[in-house]
């Protein structure tokens, strides 16, 4: 009687995902333990979770492989052609863009000031203006 006193469930019969969600270590103590009641279907439980940590085992040192494999062929391949045209720019290109450069003079920046402001002053201010004498004049309500 004082041995049917120690058994115990590890789950709720309501969830049956609980096993599904429960993690190794617990699934490995309640297969070991002889006062679980369940304890067959925890040992199936680690059985299949431990089989798939393996198939993922696998399969991520598959794909760490073919990364090593294709980052070993990519670096062959730079030491025969050290030149990446999609990822560098050759010194002929930064000569030329440098060349291309033109720097703005202060007179030219002067001019392009004062454009700028008497734009603003067409386009902002004096609408302004005429809109406010309009209201004060009578004319718009």
């Amino acid at each position: 009687m004082a041995d049917e006193a120690k058994r115990y469930h590890v789950r709720n019969e309501a969830a049956p995902w609980f096993l599904d969600n429960s993690s190794v270590g617990d699934l490995e103590k309640w297969a070991t333990d002889p006062n679980c009641i369940e304890m067959e279907a925890c040992a199936k439980a680690l059985a299949e979770r431990l089989g798939k940590l393996e198939k993922l085992k696998a399969a991520r040192e598959t794909a760490k492989a073919a990364e090593v494999q294709r980052l070993s062929e990519r670096r062959q391949m730079l030491q025969d052609n050290p030149f990446d045209p999609r990822t560098e720019v050759s010194a002929d290109a930064k000569h030329i863009a440098s060349l291309m450069r033109t720097e703005v003079s202060a007179d030219a920046r002067h001019i392009a000031s004062r454009i700028v402001k008497h734009l603003w002053i067409i386009f902002v201010l004096l609408p302004f203006v005429v809109a406010l004498l309009l209201v004060i004049a009578g004319i718009i309500k």
